[in-house]
């Protein structure tokens, strides 16, 4: 192989740095020329070679092949079970039937994949949930499931026992015909099942676009925003032109970077108020809190954006970018707690990102840039710092009062601390026209 077996290794490293970074799979090109090298006898490591089963169900392409290669069952079933519960684009079950029927080693993977699919199904979070109920449903018709001695694990007996033998049915066995009818009714729900989880998968992903996935774009300019040594003074910076998420990185948009394995859980997946905050689907749509600044950064990157800097967080929060002026606040010059997730409101917890959208919104349209839960941004407390200890926070939170809601107030904030009060928002620099 020489060089293009370097060439190749190149290639699925840069492949792997991309999964891991953006969750971003290897191109087709990629995928087949690794694949051939594979069968020229080229080795791959276990990364490399499970990289390219993922992006081999993905595509559809080469999907006996990669699992040919594959030397650890339990992680074999790991990935398809992945792709099957895909956030984005779920894999359809009849190609992993497909795999079963063609794939010689299929028994060691199967067992695996149907004991992952009952977690999820049975305590999973929703879309995945209905998912995983979906294809655990079609996998397990037969003839699929006479691949296996499968048991679901909530009809085991106990620790260390076996299941009592059932005694044969004393009706009539089925005709062949019979299952044949039975198996395509499965089939039938199965479809049913998949394609009503896509739709309301589908409705979800709308919603996030709406809520948590738009940003906004600030062109570049020389704008006023507040002197560093005293809020109440006006500097004029000059920004190249970026854009800003337009609410809070909320608890679904990180959790789904917990899923692809990058971002690490929160230290508390608590609020003040909710003991199960993070994990509760109904709180999908409230900010990410209880992370620190090294969370938060990561996150940004795996979702290809960076946080903000604090110019870039005024300007966002309160220039008007038609006009050479800067508001107190991100709606105007007065305080109105009717715009704000405020310490002046009962309750004392977050709200849903863009609960107050668009009266207590900024004049560039971002929300939240007052209140909820205050903010990380990219600017160090000390600049000379050749490695910050911390940084500063802006916006202020459910907790404050109206000065420390001004658009022109910060915290200092130690990197490694985390808050119930602190979430962050990412930002993203634009090309040069």
């Amino acid at each position: 192989m020489g060089q293009q077996g370097e060439s190749i290794d190149r290639d699925l490293n840069r492949a792997l740095d991309a999964w891991w970074q953006q969750g971003q799979l290897p191109t087709r090109g990629v995928l087949r020329d690794a694949l051939l090298a594979l069968q020229a006898g080229h080795r791959l490591d276990d990364p490399q070679r499970a990289l390219l089963l993922r992006a081999a169900l993905f595509y559809g392409r080469g999907m006996i092949t990669a699992l040919h290669y594959q030397s650890d069952p339990e992680r074999t079933a790991s990935i398809m079970r992945d792709m099957l519960l895909h956030i984005q684009r779920p894999l359809n079950p009849a190609q992993i039937a497909q795999l079963v029927r063609e794939d010689p080693t299929s028994g060691q993977w199967l067992a695996p994949l149907l004991r992952f699919l009952h977690e999820e199904s049975s305590g999973g979070l929703e879309p995945r949930r209905t998912l995983a109920t979906a294809a655990l449903l079609y996998l397990t018709q037969k003839p699929i499931a006479q691949k296996i001695a499968w048991t679901p694990p909530g009809d085991l007996v106990g620790s260390g026992q076996t299941a009592p033998a059932r005694r044969p049915p004393l009706q009539r066995q089925p005709r062949p015909r019979r299952l044949r009818a039975l198996a395509n009714v499965l089939a039938l729900i199965a479809f049913f099942l998949l394609a009503a989880a896509i739709f309301l998968l589908w409705q979800e992903m709308r919603q996030d676009a709406i809520l948590a996935g738009e940003m906004r774009t600030i062109p570049s300019g020389a704008y006023l925003i507040s002197a560093a040594e005293n809020g109440e003074m006006d500097r004029l910076v000059e920004v190249t032109a970026f854009s800003i998420d337009r609410t809070e990185v909320t608890n679904r948009a990180y959790r789904r970077c917990y899923e692809a394995g990058v971002c690490s859980w929160p230290a508390q997946a608590t609020s003040i108020n909710r003991p199960d905050y993070f994990s509760n689907p109904a709180m999908d749509h409230y900010p990410m809190i209880n992370i620190n600044w090294f969370q938060a950064k990561t996150y940004c990157e795996w979702a290809g954006r960076r946080l903000p800097l604090v110019e870039e967080w005024e300007i966002a929060a309160g220039s008007a970018l038609t006009l050479q002026h800067r508001y107190l606040f991100p709606w105007g010059d007065q305080f109105d707690p009717q715009r704000v997730n405020s310490g002046l409101l009962p309750g004392g917890d977050t709200q849903p990102v863009a609960a107050y959208s668009p009266s207590g919104d900024s004049p560039a349209g971002v929300a939240d840039m007052a209140g909820n839960v205050a903010e990380w941004t990219a600017t160090p407390a000390d600049p000379d710092a050749e490695t910050p200890a911390a940084y500063l926070v802006k916006g202020g939170s459910f907790l404050s009062q109206p000065g420390d809601l001004r658009v022109s107030a910060r915290q200092i904030v130690n990197a490694e601390e985390y808050a119930p009060t602190l979430g962050f928002r990412c930002a993203l620099t634009l090309p040069s026209p």
